[in-house]
């Protein structure tokens, strides 16, 4: 089958791997051209049932020059649902088939009236997946199902055909004939923990070791299966703690909720389609829903945190550019990475996020706070000198059309790779706008 992941995260990167080692022809979507570039290179690093399992499987930053697909899997956070798919409507042929297996509620309507009410289906899925540097995730898939069915009816040859499909990759699949009671079973499972989890900042080991947690996680559990059962949903049990039990199933311990990890990326999250539906439909439904609300409250006000306004903030003139960025990262080409990584340990502290290639011998390595090192047999550029600097950009689209005219081309790796008329090599790496903007508010030399 050929499928297209948008929006493959930590979770559509596991879910794309699967698919992928199972033969698929696989298109992983994800905006981050530097991770695009080491899957492409590299490959996939799959952690699957704790073993390390490297598969070939292509990735773009756009879906832009994709041709039609069998089945898009829409994995994007939900408030740029209907962006993603206007962008990948070339993807859809007269087939194509829509599978949202995004978090909380609502998204079917979006993505239908864009993509068409007849290509859209709903799935949820209980599968985990977690990025442990770029290229590699950590996928927790056993025991994990993954629900699919129509918007409305029993499920579909189309629908079975896909479920067949994720369990000849060793995806648990079911087809279901009542998928709206399956979203609500999922909801209650994301109504547990991902709020609890992005507020106290915790994984999911530490999660649940704190009672007081825990009775939160129920109560705002029990009150969605309050509002589902006023609604008439069937839900496949009433137990709130089941909900609670079934979040961390099969999971490691340092595992972090979705919303937590949005969070810590400096992104918003999507509890306004989680925590916040329930709260919607409570109010529809006559049903109080004073701890949802709550957390949704706390959650938004973390949210503020990450990019506060200051007083100042209304008497700054707008900033110019076609877009706004920062360095991420500076790449520099070294004869020895080995060298050089036990020196930023030992002499400057700096913590290494990621070594790729040979652990005794890496090629590339990258720290915390922005350094990257690159050491390849062969190339052309000697030891001491610059490599390339990663700007993270919030629209590079803008940033590249803006450089078109300033008369700067492309490197050959690809269109988000620019060079400066003295050689400086620019990467352009998609960004939240937050994330931008709060790191633009750091001023080192104060």
């Amino acid at each position: 089958m050929r499928i297209c992941v948008l929006g493959a995260g930590s979770l559509g990167s596991a879910i794309g791997g699967y698919l992928a080692q199972a033969g698929n022809d696989v298109v992983l979507i994800n905006r981050n051209a530097g991770f695009c570039d080491v899957i492409n290179t590299e490959g996939l690093l799959l952690v699957r049932d704790g073993v390390e399992v490297r598969v070939p499987v292509a990735a773009a930053p756009t879906p832009r020059g994709i041709e039609p697909v069998d089945l898009v899997i829409v994995l994007v956070k939900s408030k740029d649902t209907e962006a993603a798919i206007r962008s990948a409507r070339n993807l859809l042929g007269p087939r194509t088939a829509v599978l949202t297996l995004q978090n909380g509620l609502g998204q079917e309507d979006i993505l239908s009236s864009v993509a068409g009410p007849d290509r859209v289906i709903i799935g949820k899925t209980y599968v985990g997946g977690q990025m442990a540097g770029k290229g590699r995730v950590i996928a927790g898939a056993a025991g994990k199902e993954t629900v699919i069915g129509e918007v409305s009816g029993p499920a579909t040859e189309r629908i079975h055909a896909i479920v067949r499909c994720f369990e000849a990759a060793g995806l648990q699949a079911i087809a279901s004939d009542d998928i709206m009671a399956t979203v609500w079973d999922k909801l209650l499972v994301n109504v547990a923990t991902g709020a609890a989890s992005a507020i106290t900042g915790l994984d999911y080991g530490n999660l649940y070791d704190v009672p007081e947690v825990e009775a939160t996680a129920l109560a705002a559990v029990r009150e969605a299966i309050e509002v589902a059962r006023a609604l008439g949903i069937t839900l496949s049990s009433d137990d709130p703690r089941r909900a609670w039990e079934k979040a961390s199933a099969g999971l490691p311990f340092g595992f972090k909720a979705s919303m937590l990890q949005s969070l810590e990326k400096g992104s918003v999250t999507e509890v306004d389609f989680i925590n916040g539906s329930v709260v919607r439909a409570g109010a529809r439904a006559g049903v109080p829903t004073p701890v949802n609300e709550t957390l949704v409250a706390m959650v938004k006000g973390i949210e503020r945190g990450l990019d506060p306004k200051r007083p100042q903030d209304a008497q700054d003139p707008a900033q110019g550019g076609a877009s706004r960025a920062y360095l991420e990262h500076a790449a520099l080409n070294v004869s020895d990475v080995s060298w050089h990584l036990r020196f930023f340990r030992e002499v400057l502290g700096m913590t290494v996020t990621m070594v790729h290639g040979d652990e005794a011998s890496p090629d590339q390595a990258w720290t915390l706070g922005g350094v990257q090192l690159v050491s390849r047999p062969g190339h052309a550029a000697p030891a001491g000198t610059l490599n390339h600097l990663g700007m993270a950009v919030i629209d590079p689209g803008a940033a590249i059309r803006a450089a078109r005219a300033f008369g700067v081309d492309s490197d050959p790796r690809g269109e988000h790779w620019l060079v400066l008329p003295d050689g400086i090599v620019l990467e352009l790496l998609p960004a939240d706008a937050r994330r931008v903007e709060s790191a633009l508010r750091l001023d080192p030399r104060k």
